[in-house]
């Protein structure tokens, strides 16, 4: 494979050899390390002004804390707000050592005790961006990279922009007037000049909506007395060539950067991932292991056969996902008890905590009977529906939900459970490759369980494997590994059915509100339901089963790019009249579409920046909890998906490219929008986001690979349409198709009547008389072939124009369909028949055990839960190395190092006889040269 040259970079392996003194975390308590932290950094203008400290901890503080209005708990020895603080800006907040390694600043581990600072959020490099993750560079190398590109077609448009605000596409001397408040809307097809005109067969109903039932009126022929129906229609030119035509160029030449773009993130992709070596290139993860096949000795031996060094780790992780909800909701109780009762309980006594539950109960019954009238009226009507809902429960009913949990995983633990995958770690990339080449076999073989041509060392107990490069190991779903495939991809089906609904359903509301109802119910509703929709998106994913995270991110990011493109794009293109596509009022397309831009630009990122919620945990929630716990759970962070970052960029150049032949202005405010959500995403990820596991390649290549492109798709077909259609408003003119005998040559009308009921008195029209024509339900291609004879309106530059855009959307319609279809629906047929496998990247000839602790971690069976600040394990690590563990609890200084684990790992949750029986297992067999830490 040719190597893609790039800027060479220290991996933050080898950062981390360079300051192999700060590796993990301190082994300090946490507690003691925040106390210190504290005290040795008061907060300062100094420290904040140098990126030690963040502004807001510097007026908390200094000013805010000091006040019992704002910081309860001020007086109050056992909760320090400043450790909350310490707590936020070291373990939350990503920083930096001050020493710089290799040119570049590394990363500082949470809770480092010796000198760092925050990342500044201006001066941060963007190559340091990849040191949360490929996936995260690949996000904001893409933001900066789609922003100059748009930036670019902008620069080139102008020609079509000063066209449009020029006299001769629109005469109206209102134009100015009109666009007092919003000039660059002059720089639009927005169309100010009209004038009435005669239709022969126009129908009311067409224009009996809030929108045009002022364009429609009928008036009396002062020459015959005869009714006559007049219309007001626009002025302005249709499509001309030549602008037209330099669209087309500027289209045509963004498709070729970001089409380049993306061959270059895909070789840079390549290159993160060789510069950052891990588990995955050491790694295979089997998924139809034999059901008792469940002995990592066992699988050593198999595997060894291919290894040109050795295996070094094998997980095989079993199907006990109820058993861990189990535990795992009566750790969550648990911890939700002890903020209810006293210190220094031991909860494993139940006869000891009967009695005290029922003290606490007594206590609480009494204090109630002395609240105010209106606590008790609250009392009796908000907090049953509260605790109806599973909020505000009593110490009494939580511990009885203790102790029936405790019943079930009794219960549960006496079961077997079948091994439901394998991982297997070898010590070199070259044992994993070859292993995965060796077994390389088909679906058809694997589903079968026949292998006619394979060699009798690649079936494991008759049993055809079905092996797969692993993922890295903080996306493996450990609950969700037993699921089969037709059970996963069933509820995939279900939630894309349902969203597929929620979405139609918000359109059809959408479209009642705006065209019979009120445009401010419809600007609510549209408000409301790009709010709550993805929230309710993010909860049905949660019904879905993914054995990784990648999966997960590209279901969430499928269904929600789903909605917002329908609701930002396809749904207002839709539902607006189409007589108002180029209307000048502000409640029409272009002027919904400028708002909706300019909502991007400015709205969403502030939206973002002072995210609600946090703010409430941190200022309202942290100074008035009842204990430490409770007060470090406000200094989590902002909630953040990379997924729907992406749906956002996805989204802006969709917008772009969709209503660049009405407003190519837009591409300059597509690449403000990029900017301003480049700077504020950057900002949140090093100041206000949450500490989240590192993101891999998945989602940005599931993005370029299929929403870029069908962005780009969606976008010149939506520009083929715009000029077919030109100009917007339902009429042919009688003398170009068909003779209209039935109107009048008079050119005065009185008593003119409006469809919306107002009486304009008089009316002179054109003397040229139109009849009703179609241009709306035009098929595809766009072309002028599709008009109908009698309904002919395109004048001939226009349909030399539609010509060359109708035959461009069927070319990228077949370029899509290859690109992101046919490929990947032709490897899958492919994968009936035969191995698909093929190595990626360049082998780095390092081995596993050297990176141990560094860049080197292992498939540790765990859970992440929310509202604990580090996972839970689900498996006895005696036999690892704790090293092989991503993360470590400084709570406890244990001598020996497995013990600081205890109090995360489930295992010690059901009885000592039965846990290596239901927990997963996991062990390793390191090198003799390796110094084995344990």
């Amino acid at each position: 494979m040719a190597s893609f040259k790039l800027p060479s970079r220290p991996t933050p392996a080898q950062q981390r050899r360079e300051l192999s003194n700060n590796e993990g975390l301190n082994d300090d308590e946490v507690d003691l390390v925040l106390n210190q932290l504290a005290e040795a950094e008061p907060s300062s203008l100094l420290g904040a002004g140098l990126g030690k400290q963040t502004w807001s901890r510097y007026l908390v503080d200094n000013y805010f804390s000091k006040y019992k209005w704002y910081n309860p708990n001020r007086d109050n020895p056992d909760i320090s707000l400043a450790k909350g603080w310490a707590y936020f800006e070291h373990f939350t907040l990503p920083r930096r050592f001050v020493t710089k390694s290799g040119g570049h600043h590394m990363r500082a581990p949470p809770g480092e005790t010796n000198e760092t600072k925050l990342y500044s959020a201006f001066l941060t490099p963007q190559s340091s961006l990849s040191d949360w993750g490929i996936g995260m560079g690949m996000y904001f190398s893409t933001l900066s990279s789609i922003g100059v590109i748009l930036l670019l077609a902008g620069i080139l448009s102008i020609p079509n922009i000063i066209w449009y605000s020029s006299d001769r596409y629109d005469p109206s001397p209102n134009r100015d007037v009109n666009f007092s408040l919003m000039r660059i809307l002059r720089f639009s097809a927005i169309c100010s000049s009209r004038e009435w005109v005669k239709c022969d067969d126009c129908n009311a109903d067409t224009w009996n909506n809030i929108f045009t039932n002022n364009y429609y009126g009928t008036g009396i022929d002062v020459t015959t007395g005869e009714t006559v129906t007049l219309i007001n229609r626009t002025t302005c030119l249709p499509a001309q060539f030549a602008p037209g035509m330099w669209s087309f160029g500027v289209l045509l030449l963004l498709i070729l950067c970001i089409t380049a773009y993306n061959i270059y993130l895909s070789k840079l992709e390549v290159r993160w991932d060789e510069d950052n070596t891990s588990a995955p290139d050491y790694s295979l993860v089997v998924m139809n292991p034999p059901k008792d096949a469940k002995d990592p000795e066992e699988w050593k031996l198999f595997f060894d056969t291919f290894s040109d060094k050795q295996v070094t780790l094998v997980t095989v992780a079993l199907g006990n996902d109820e058993l861990l909800k189990s535990i795992v909701a009566k750790r969550r109780n648990i911890k939700i008890l002890r903020g209810m009762l006293p210190k220094g309980i031991n909860y494993s006594d139940e006869e000891a905590l009967d009695e005290i539950v029922r003290n606490e109960h007594n206590r609480r019954l009494a204090k109630e009977k002395e609240r105010s009238c209106l606590a008790k009226l609250v009392g009796m009507t908000i907090t049953p529906l509260l605790r109806g809902l599973g909020f505000c429960l009593t110490e009494d009913v939580i511990w009885k939900r203790i102790k029936a949990t405790n019943t079930k995983i009794n219960e549960l633990e006496q079961r077997d459970y079948d091994a439901s995958a394998v991982f297997v770690t070898f010590e070199t990339e070259q044992g994993q490759r070859t292993a995965l080449e060796a077994l390389n076999f088909s679906q058809l073989e694997v589903l079968t369980n026949t292998a006619i041509n394979a060699d009798p060392s690649s079936i494991f107990r008759d049993t055809v494997l079905s092996c797969y490069e692993a993922a890295d190991p903080d996306s493996i779903r450990y609950n969700d590994l037993k699921c089969t495939n037709a059970e996963i991809w069933l509820r995939q089906v279900c939630t894309f059915v349902v969203t597929c609904a929620l979405v139609a359903l918000s359109g059809y509301v959408l479209f009642l509100t705006r065209i019979g109802v009120s445009t401010t119910l419809f600007s609510v509703i549209l408000a409301a339901t790009n709010s709550l929709i993805p929230m309710i998106v993010r909860i049905l994913v949660t019904y879905e089963k993914h054995r990784r995270e990648g999966a997960l991110q590209a279901s969430l990011y499928l269904k929600i790019t789903l909605f917002r493109w329908m609701n930002a794009v396809i749904v207002t293109w839709l539902i607006t009249p189409f007589l108002v596509t180029i209307g000048e009022n502000s409640l029409d397309l272009i002027s919904t579409i400028n708002a909706t831009m300019l909502s991007e630009m400015i709205v969403a990122p502030l939206l973002r920046y002072f995210d609600v919620l946090s703010f409430l945990e941190r200022h309202i929630l942290a100074p008035r909890a009842k204990t430490e716990e409770q007060m470090l759970a406000c200094f989590r962070g902002g909630w953040y998906s990379l997924s729907e970052r992406f749906t956002d960029l996805t989204k802006v150049l969709l917008l772009c490219i969709f209503y660049s032949p009405f407003y190519p202005f837009i591409y300059f405010l597509g690449a403000a929008t990029l900017f301003f959500q480049y700077w504020m995403d950057k900002f949140l990820l090093l100041r206000g986001w949450q500490r989240a596991p590192t993101v891999g390649a998945d989602t940005p290549r599931f993005s370029r690979r299929y929403f870029s492109t069908a962005a780009i798709v969606i976008g010149a077909i939506g520009a083929g349409y715009a000029y077919a259609r030109s100009p917007y408003t339902f009429l042919c003119s009688c003398s170009s198709n068909r003779e209209c005998s039935n109107l009048t040559s008079s050119t005065n009308f009185t008593n003119v009547t409006l469809l919306n009921g107002d009486d304009i008195g008089d009316v002179g029209t054109a003397s040229e008389g139109y009849y009703f024509c179609d241009q709306k339900y035009i098929g595809f291609p766009p072309i002028p072939s599709k008009q109908m004879y009698s309904q002919q309106w395109m004048t001939l530059d226009q349909e030399n124009l539609t010509k060359i855009f109708g035959i461009f959307c069927v070319v990228v319609v077949a370029i899509y369909g290859v690109y992101a279809l046919l490929r990947s629906t032709v490897k899958l047929i492919l994968s009936l028949v035969t191995g698909v496998y093929e190595p990626t990247g360049v082998d780095q000839r390092k081995d596993f055990s050297s990176g141990v602790g560094i860049e080197s971690f292992g498939y540790i069976p765990s859970l992440e839960v929310a509202g604990f600040h580090f996972p839970f394990l689900a498996c006895n690590i005696d036999d690892i190395d704790v090293r092989l563990i991503k993360w470590k609890d400084p709570n406890h200084k244990k001598e020996n190092a497995h013990r600081q684990y205890d109090e995360h790992n489930l295992i010690y949750d059901v009885s000592p006889e039965r846990r290596n029986a239901v927990f997963s297992r996991v062990k390793h067999f390191p090198p003799s040269w390796c110094s084995n830490s344990k």
